[in-house]
């Protein structure tokens, strides 16, 4: 089985380093590993589990809260209900963000033409 380490799996899933070093401080990788010489490592068909955390971290989830998603996917199927309620909750949380990103982005853009306007 192939083994990633921390420069391939930052380079995977586009993530520095070092927060993948704290990420596995606080617990959010499960499944990281340590060679002979301490230096970090996970199998490759590990590498979606650290793809669902950034995603989550992405979409502005606490690390609280994406431990405990963590946790509860590893306990296993039983915990489905739970971690449902966990992605819905985020989702309603991304949606909220989109919606202010969107009103963002009109009130840029309502400048940009007002600017382009007056520079003619």
């Amino acid at each position: 089985m192939k083994k990633l380490y921390l420069k391939d799996i930052s380079k995977e899933i586009d993530l520095p380093e070092y927060v993948l070093r704290f990420y596995d401080k606080k617990g959010l990788i499960p499944f990281m590993n340590r060679d002979e010489n301490n230096y970090r490592y996970i199998y490759y068909d590990k590498v979606s589990w650290l793809k669902t955390i950034s995603c989550l971290k992405k979409a502005g989830m606490p690390l609280k809260e994406i431990k405990k998603y963590v946790d509860l996917a590893l306990v296993g199927e039983q915990t489905f209900e739970e971690r449902l309620k966990i992605i819905l909750k985020q989702e309603k949380e991304t949606l909220k963000q989109i919606e202010v990103l969107k009103e963002q982005l009109e009130f840029i853009q309502y400048k940009k033409e007002f600017y382009n306007k007056k520079s003619k």
